[in-house]
């Protein structure tokens, strides 16, 4: 009778202590989770170096900034959005320089493009634009949204598109266009990683514009003969042009060929 008793009660004991050390586990949780929050922000840990990407989401956060698909929080600051230099700037027919310091002053013409370019509403905007001779850019097609610095250009194949392009140095005017249709662009993020996008369609026609830009290339330069003649007088009948501007055309063949670099 005493064995079968003991027998009777063993799981009753076992369950117990489990009740026991169940408690004891919430409550040593719950004294960490204090002592975390009672520590100054200052005195915790290193934190992940701030360029980090977070883990990409489902949609896009307010303000938010995707690149390379993920996402960055950045707001836009009328503070930062900054003139364009217009069409007959001499600094748009001037080669970029490579950036070679990746720093404070950089991440602020970061965000000097990206505000400038999303309150004007264009698909990308590059450093000569904002008067600034540095190989940079921002984008801002189908709702990705980012920069690339020292971007080189590859092209997978051959296949051109042929559509209406426009830019925010000629306001308001879009002339047809021939570009490749697919182009993977390869460079580096505002803090010095590797970026690397891959683009077609209307993102590859931006991801040549822009770099078109920080070789003092117009894309009008890209025209083929009767296009540019058009071009140029659509431009001068213009409000904002300057005919006291000596502007030089780069010419080009009948099938507006790539600059070979």
């Amino acid at each position: 009778m005493g064995l079968l008793s003991l027998a009777a009660s063993f799981p009753v004991v076992v369950l117990l202590v489990c009740t026991a050390a169940c408690l004891v586990a919430g409550l040593m949780l719950a004294a960490d989770r204090a002592t975390a929050a009672a520590v100054p922000a200052g005195a915790r840990g290193p934190r992940s170096a701030p360029h980090r990407a977070p883990t990409p989401h489902a949609a896009p956060p307010a303000g938010g900034t995707l690149v390379d698909g993920q996402y960055t929080h950045r707001k836009v600051s009328t503070l930062s959005i900054q003139p364009i230099r217009i069409f007959g700037d001499p600094v748009l027919r001037t080669a970029a320089e490579d950036v070679d310091t990746f720093d404070k002053e950089l991440r602020g013409l970061v965000k000097d493009l990206l505000d400038t370019m999303r309150d004007e509403g264009g698909a990308g905007l590059a450093a000569p634009q904002l008067g600034v001779s540095k190989r940079v850019f921002s984008f801002d097609v189908d709702d990705v949204i980012g920069h690339i610095v020292n971007p080189v250009l590859e092209f997978p194949d051959e296949e051109e598109q042929d559509g209406p392009e426009g830019c925010l140095s000629l306001p308001g005017l879009y002339f047809d266009t021939i570009r490749r249709q697919n182009v993977v662009a390869k460079g580096f993020n505002e803090y010095g990683d590797p970026l690397q996008i891959v683009g077609t369609g209307l993102m590859a026609r931006c991801l040549q514009h822009e770099t078109d830009h920080l070789d003092g290339i117009i894309f009008i330069d890209r025209l083929d003969s009767d296009r540019r003649k058009a071009a140029m007088a659509e431009i001068q009948s213009q409000d904002w042009y300057n005919e006291d501007v000596k502007v030089k055309i780069t010419p080009h063949d009948s099938k507006g060929v790539f600059f070979k670099r």
